[in-house]
């Protein structure tokens, strides 16, 4: 009798000794039995704590949650965003059984960087195992792309879990529990489901990559470069598996090739969205908005090795999801208001990208269930905008070639009016030409020179020099407005008026009258300007009359200054009722005229009035003939067609008394 009350008393003391080193708060223990094996989430069963301080013994856990404000996460996945703190999770599982149970505690979210599991048996044992994205994938007790911890519970058997996670990234904590044969199946249906997903992305990718090759169109291969991107590289980090295939014992690798991937994959939205949706023809400045924000994620690529992880993969979350809300304003912009259909699946592909990606959100903070559809949300909404996007490209092949015919028509219509265009100006050419004098008179002390430069095929100008008597000459210079063959027809319109108006006219004033008369109302409202002169051999006299021209130069060679005259009258083609008032000059031997249209000033024009730089090249050279004259003249021509085409037709006549 007394063994067995000390037998009792021993127990209770070793009880009382648990107890105090057994500190977790939760009083809700949970029973193997009540789940029959199958993963159930242990959100309603944490007691959880925090320490900015890294703890790594157990000793100074079960202190922490002594010492520190307990909270219990009641069936609330925990969700702490990006934080500096280390969170510390404790619950209790009980073997309710009669037989041994293999259990495995495992994390589903791959991003954190450390995890320290505890297991603390009623013996006082303890089992620890540290883990996480910073440590070898050898350390997981399962070829899994989140963490697990594998224990066997006794029959009858309480064990204290402490679980401690640190990251750089979002903490989440979906903390869950199976026995190891519905582990092994919930482990196998998730890696069905990823090779499901990236099966379809990657045939996706060759597909789009082949049609690339088969129509050039860059808008594919911007796409093919997202996919690779987005869809397959940054996908296998954000879902945990680059350890699982590629680097299982390079974790350092793994944990700084997250960020990395994560700005390459925004920079490769930009130049599929702008290509998918035609920004730079639809949306002018939304494609300028799309360029100056391109240049952020390149700025972070750079920046990697300079700011801090956290830092950077903060920034990225924040970028994202204005680039995903900006995209989706887009696209809804460029496709319904703008009508361009392609860009409709745009669209809805990042409308069920952000659907996929709120789920996800939500159900790590307690709102939505966990379930396969809430776990596989974000990657079945990618997969989706991946196929909408694919038949969207098709969409926009379609309406591209459709634009591409479009344009090909017009071009060819437009091709068939500059040929007809081109056959119009050869007309003209040979119309006006034909208004002008083809040769040029002669008289005994009289040399004459005339230039003639259209700017294009065919010009605005019109002169003429007809024998009028046995000693006079008259001479018309104008400048007809416009080009082309209505210039032409005015040119001929207006040889043909004056032809009929030397039959009776004897001086330039009534020429000029005449003319205005004949054209004024049937000059469809447009004017032109003129100058005619009548010379007189015999008499050695000038006559000038000035229809809003500009005006004549008369110098020789003992000039000390250029005679310029410019009698006043109206445009031809004011008014009928005109009347040109003439001055009269006297001439002598060695005296030269230039009559001209204000073309040639140009020649002379560089910053200063044309006009004055020409009345001194004219002063400097008064003694030279209009042969040398006309060899000046036309190689001011030749200089400034140097520069580029002349800007006005020029035109002018040269006399000289000899």
């Amino acid at each position: 009798m007394k063994q067995i009350f000390t037998i009792i008393l021993l127990c209770l003391f070793h009880t009382v000794l648990q107890a105090e080193d057994n500190p977790c708060p939760n009083q809700n223990i949970f029973p193997i039995s009540s789940n029959q094996g199958k993963p159930t989430d242990l959100s309603h069963h944490l007691a959880f704590t925090f320490t900015e301080k890294h703890i790594r013994h157990l000793i100074n856990v079960q202190e922490l949650f002594k010492t520190n404000p307990i909270q219990f996460s009641n069936g609330v996945i925990p969700n702490f965003g990006n934080t500096v703190n280390q969170y510390w999770f404790c619950f209790v599982v009980h073997n309710d059984e009669n037989d041994n149970k293999r259990t495995v505690l495992f994390i589903k979210y791959p991003l954190l960087d450390e995890v320290q599991f505890f297991a603390l048996r009623e013996s006082g044992e303890v089992n620890k195992n540290i883990q996480g994205r910073r440590y070898p994938f050898q350390n997981r007790d399962r070829d899994y792309r989140g963490f697990t911890f594998a224990t066997e519970l006794l029959p009858g058997e309480t064990i204290t879990y402490y679980v401690g996670v640190k990251t750089d990234s979002s903490v989440s904590v979906p903390l869950m529990i199976a026995n190891e044969k519905h582990f092994d199946t919930y482990n196998s249906i998730d890696t069905l489901l990823q090779g499901m997903f990236f099966g379809i992305v990657c045939v996706m990718t060759l597909y789009n990559l082949f049609v690339y090759f088969m129509v050039k169109d860059r808008a594919y291969i911007f796409y093919v470069n997202y996919l690779f991107l987005a869809a397959i590289l940054f996908q296998l980090s954000l879902q945990g598996l680059l350890p699982v295939l590629f680097f299982p014992n390079s974790p350092e690798l793994v944990y700084k090739a997250h960020n990395f991937l994560y700005f390459l994959f925004l920079l490769s939205c930009f130049p599929m969205s702008i290509t998918f949706m035609n920004l730079k023809e639809n949306a002018p400045r939304l494609y300028q908005g799309f360029m100056a924000l391109s240049i952020i994620p390149l700025i972070c690529l750079f920046l990697l090795p300079i700011l801090p992880y956290r830092v950077l993969n903060q920034f990225g979350d924040s970028l994202s999801s204005f680039l995903a809300f900006y995209a989706l304003f887009v696209s809804y912009y460029v496709s319904f208001v703008k009508n361009f259909p392609p860009a409709r699946f745009y669209f809805f592909g990042y409308f069920m990208l952000i659907i996929g990606g709120l789920t996800t959100v939500l159900k790590y903070m307690g709102f939505f269930p966990v379930n396969v559809f809430t776990e596989n949300a974000f990657q079945a909404a990618m997969a989706m905008e991946v196929l909408l996007m694919a038949f969207g490209l098709g969409a926009r092949i379609s309406v591209v070639q459709k634009e591409k015919e479009k344009i090909q028509i017009k071009a060819e219509i437009n091709k068939q009016k500059l040929i007809a265009y081109g056959k119009e100006l050869k007309l003209a050419q040979k119309l006006q030409e034909s208004t002008l004098p083809q040769i040029l008179p002669k008289f005994p002390g009289l040399a004459i020179r005339t230039g003639y430069f259209p700017a294009s095929l065919v010009g605005g100008d019109f002169y003429d020099i007809t024998v009028y008597g046995k000693q006079q000459i008259c001479g018309l210079i104008a400048d007809v407005t416009g080009h082309g063959v209505p210039a032409a027809i005015e040119a001929a319109m207006l040889k043909i008026a004056y032809m009929q108006t030397l039959a009776f006219a004897n001086k330039p004033g009534k020429v000029l009258e005449s003319i205005n008369q004949v054209l004024a109302g049937n000059y469809k409202n447009q004017f032109l300007t003129a100058s005619a002169i009548f010379i007189d051999l015999e008499q050695k006299v000038l006559k000038v009359a000035n229809a809003g021209h500009p005006a004549l130069y008369k110098f020789n060679q003992d000039s000390t200054s250029i005679d310029v005259i410019r009698p006043k009258g109206k445009l031809i083609g004011f008014s009928k009722e005109g009347l040109y008032p003439e001055e009269v000059h006297s001439l002598k031997k060695g005296d030269k005229l230039l009559l001209f249209t204000d073309g040639i000033w140009d020649l002379w024009q560089n910053g200063d009035s044309g006009e004055e730089a020409l009345l001194t090249w004219i002063l400097e050279r008064k003694a030279e003939s209009v042969d040398s004259l006309y060899g000046g003249i036309d190689e001011h021509i030749r200089l400034r067609a140097k520069e580029g085409p002349a800007d006005d037709d020029i035109t002018f006549l040269l006399f000289e008394i000899t």
